[in-house]
Parts: C-alpha cells; structure tokens; sequence
C-alpha cells in the first residue's frame, strides 16, 4: 500500500476480503460460491482467480484479515494498573470488550474448527503467540515477585482459554440461563483465573 491509500489493485483485493466475510458469516462456507463472492465484490468471476485460486484460499485471508488478534494484542499492551493483579483485570477486560464487539468472529472460528479442521488458526497461532507471550513475559517482568512459579506458556495458554470459555458460555447459555450465571460473570472469571476456587490453598503438580 503507498502512502497515498491503496491502489486500484488492493482495492479490489479489500473489497473481495469483505464481500466473502460477509458471505461466509451470513451464509456458511459450503453456501457461499466464488461466483457469488466475485458478484458482491463487483468485479468479473475471473478476476476474483486473478486474487485467489480457491475458496478456500479466500477464507484463509478472510481468516487472517478479520480475526480480532489485530485488536486483543495493543489492547492487552494498553492495560493499566498498579500491580500485576490490576494489570490483568484491565488487560482481559479490554479483550473481551474487543471480541463482544466482533460477533462475527466466532461464525468464522466454526467454520475454520468445523471445515479446516483449525489447520489455519494453527498457523496463524504459530506465529502469533510468540508475540502475545512476550508481551505478556515483559507485564511479568515489570512486576516482579507477584505471580507463581508456572511456565509462561502455560499461563498465557489458561488465560485462553478462562477468554473463551467466558465468551462461548456467554454466547451458548447466557439469554436462558439464571441470573446467577449472568451476573458480574466477566469479575468471576477473573477472580477465579487469578485467585482460584479454593480458599488459600496451594495447588501442586507432580
């Protein structure tokens, strides 16, 4: 892209990007034809093949393009607080802000589980988690002294999956569920994540 926006190219390349997401989340994978994609993105069925030579070339880039790392990574960096505690309290309240306002993200994370088997979340994994962990090693290392003797990734990977868990419940049982479920979910999550459910009692693995 030049610094004066992107050119005619790219432009076309953006507008096929939006018009398959928009596809894909409205009408699945297996619903969505190139033909169609090419239609909504105003240009000919062979120039969409002069972009992208499959669909499922399309929707790795859709994939790419769309998933919320783009968000969850510069606003976990933009946490603030005054320990570590307080820091990840902001840190996963700003990543569940940023994924509740991308509701089409799980819609595509079905259909990467369900038709790509995860083969291009796995990918992008691999080279976004190196950064998110580091990011998270220096939050760690800013505040010394004040998180257990657990393995980094293993800490990141918890903090996983306490996110996904609070947004696939959220998403599957909350609208039916007791209020009980619902209320101040995301501070129990947290409170959980960071203290546990047992009272002051060390866990150890062997």
């Amino acid at each position: 892209m030049s610094i004066y926006g992107p050119n005619r190219g790219e432009q076309t390349h953006l507008a096929i990007l939006q018009a398959a997401h928009d596809l894909f989340i409205k009408q699945g994978y297996h619903g969505t034809s190139m033909r169609q994609i090419a239609r909504d993105a105003g240009i000919a069925l062979g120039g969409l093949y002069n972009h992208f030579t499959s669909k499922e070339a399309v929707f790795a880039a859709v994939f790419q393009t769309f998933h919320p790392y783009h968000q969850v990574l510069p606003s976990i960096q933009a946490a603030q607080g005054a320990n570590l505690e307080q820091l990840m309290q902001d840190a996963i309240q700003r990543m569940v802000q940023v994924v509740e306002g991308r509701p089409d993200f799980m819609n595509l994370m079905f259909i990467e589980m369900v038709e790509f088997k995860s083969v291009h979340a796995r990918q992008l994994f691999a080279t976004q988690f190196p950064q998110g962990l580091q990011i998270f090693q220096h939050l760690v290392e800013a505040h010394p002294g004040q998180i257990r003797a657990i393995p980094s990734p293993m800490v990141v990977r918890t903090l996983l999956g306490l996110f996904i868990g609070y947004y696939l419940t959220d998403i599957a049982f909350a609208l039916s569920a007791p209020t009980e479920f619902r209320e101040n979910a995301i501070q129990y999550f947290i409170d959980v994540y960071l203290h546990g459910v047992l009272a002051h009692q060390e866990m150890k693995i062997t």
